[in-house]
């Protein structure tokens, strides 16, 4: 075997232990739960006459509940063995995460136990009292807010299942108050206990070695110093190998000494090499890029790039951000599984787009009139947009400026912006947008002023041309002037909102901007979607960056 080979089979191995260790505590969770759940119910006398299918439908509703307790366990990360080493996070999150399980069994044992309620016009109001009353609310607690909606939607995904095997009664399929309690509460006394113990022992003592993984710090700053010996002191499931972006040879002086690897061009060897699996970038003064060339390669090899905040601070202001082994930083990660990406969000675009624009009809036909009857010309703009891979589109807008305006202002307005002959400073208002453009008309002022001017783009959406979430498309001339890595952006269908409106809008740089894009290209999720839809809201009525 040659080299090369044994190096490829030593990363396809501890890859392979990590994903074992991940099912074996699923398997574990799944067997604790409902070996605690059979035992409490053996004491209770429950086997008397255990072929009643009244005592059968009740041990359905135990094996229901066991998955439902531990169904938050993934979200919360309680299957990556590089987050739970740490034993006060890991009860910290496992208690967490139980509590959320708890409630949706809370949901399921209520509705099955009183349907009526759900049948019920006072019922149904007091619910939609509730979730508005915690939208509301959850701008302070956001990720709460994802945690409710998912408790809620598996309560109701469990009801539909149970009602699938029991028929039109599901108040019979429930075991009764005085055996669900102490069931639940022995279940996830035994889980809690036997989890800790299974982390602890076997994992973190036994098997710890083979879950370490190889990581490389770019940067010997004091910031690569601190993290390194974070690492090494928590005894952390990694190996710093050692530090790229010095000069070979020499040794770092952390609180145990690690070796120089070379340069950033050597990266491709040192990895392979090294067989190192995540990287760390710490060094500040990395031009974008170059940062942007260093993420493109790591991604694509399926490795995952970790920031210090500080080091990207324009990712702070509205996205939430990682830990690394108890260490608040900015993941980025591989690219893998993109193609279901495409189609989900594909899927949900063409659907919401849809209903919006039957909803929005008349508001559309409103706007439409007041249009016309405000100045002459066209009610809509159409722009030539750049799209996904660079290819041209026809964008909607309502027209908000007078007909056959020149695009000279905004030409040379972008040009300046782009090439970052521009910054907050030398323009008024520290606002990095045309204002008080006498081009603009009293009615597109209101539109610009809610956004309502890009309404007509979910047209582009139903087209498949653009999505509801994606970098923001540009004007051929201002391609053109692109450098290589912003054009970046355009490897994905560009949106009506993104990452850029909600963090800030006109009051963030071009570069900054690009970083955004690159973030959500990077990191794009169902759950970041939905996340930015909902920012949106926000940032259109509070009228952020709007002008």
């Amino acid at each position: 075997m040659t080299s090369h080979s044994r190096v490829a089979f030593a990363k396809s191995r501890k890859e392979t232990l990590v994903h074992y260790a991940g099912w074996g505590l699923l398997i574990h969770d799944f067997l604790a739960l409902n070996a605690a759940f059979w035992f409490a119910l053996w004491l209770d006398d429950f086997f008397v006459g255990w072929l009643d299918p009244q005592k059968i439908h009740s041990v359905f509703f135990l094996l229901v509940s066991s998955a439902l307790l531990i169904a938050f366990f993934s979200s919360h990360q309680l299957y990556s063995y590089h987050v739970i080493f740490l034993p006060k996070k890991h009860i910290a999150t496992l208690v967490r995460s139980l509590a959320w399980g708890l409630c949706t069994v809370g949901l399921v044992f209520a509705f099955c136990r009183w349907p009526a309620f759900l049948d019920s016009a006072a019922g149904i109001a007091l619910i939609i009292c509730c979730c508005v009353a915690f939208l509301l609310m959850s701008r302070f607690f956001v990720f709460e807010l994802l945690d409710l909606i998912r408790s809620v939607g598996l309560s109701f995904l469990a009801i539909g299942f149970l009602g699938l095997f029991s028929g039109e009664d599901l108040s019979g399929l429930v075991v009764n108050r005085m055996e669900l309690v102490p069931t639940i509460f022995f279940g996830t006394v035994l889980l809690v206990i036997s989890r800790h113990v299974f982390v602890n022992l076997v994992l973190n003592r036994w098997l710890r070695f083979h879950f370490r993984r190889q990581i490389a710090v770019i940067g010997s700053n004091e910031e690569a110093n601190r993290i390194a010996d974070h690492i090494i002191e928590y005894n952390a499931p990694f190996w710093v190998t050692g530090f790229v972006g010095v000069c070979d040879g020499e040794t770092i002086d952390t609180c145990v000494p690690k070796e120089a690897l070379g340069s950033l061009e050597d990266l491709p060897e040192i990895v392979s090499k090294r067989q190192v699996r995540e990287v760390i970038v710490t060094d500040e003064q990395l031009d974008k890029s170059t940062l942007v060339s260093l993420l493109d390669y790591c991604t694509s090899e399926g490795l995952s790039v970790w920031f210090p905040p500080k080091l990207l601070p324009i990712i702070n202001m509205k996205l939430r951000i990682d830990n690394f082994c108890g260490l608040q930083m900015i993941r980025l990660c591989t690219r893998k599984g993109s193609f279901f990406m495409d189609w989900a969000e594909r899927a949900i675009d063409l659907v919401v787009a849809v209903l919006l624009f039957v909803l929005f009809l008349p508001f559309f036909l409103i706007i439409a009139a007041a249009v016309k009857v405000d100045s002459r010309g066209p009610v809509f703009y159409r722009a030539r947009a750049i799209g996904r891979k660079g290819r041209e589109f026809t964008m909607l807008k309502f027209r908000s400026m007078a007909a056959e305006s020149d695009n000279k202002i905004h030409k040379d307005f972008v040009t300046k912006l782009i090439k970052g002959e521009m910054n907050k400073d030398d323009h008024p208002d520290g606002v990095l947008k045309i204002t008080n453009d006498s081009r603009v008309t009293r009615m597109g002022r209101l539109l610009r002023k809610f956004s309502m001017d890009e309404l007509p783009q979910i047209i582009n959406v139903i087209k498949g041309d653009m999505s509801f979430v994606g970098p923001r498309p540009c004007l051929p001339y201002e391609y053109e002037i692109y450098k290589d890595w912003h054009k970046k952006r355009t490897v994905v269908r560009p949106g009506i909102t993104g990452v850029w409106q909600i963090a800030g809008r006109s009051d963030v740089a071009f570069d900054d901007m690009i970083l955004l894009d690159l973030y959500y290209i990077y990191n794009r999720s169902i759950l970041m979607y939905m996340n930015i839809c909902y920012e949106t809201i926000f940032a259109v009525l509070t009228k952020r960056g709007a002008y």
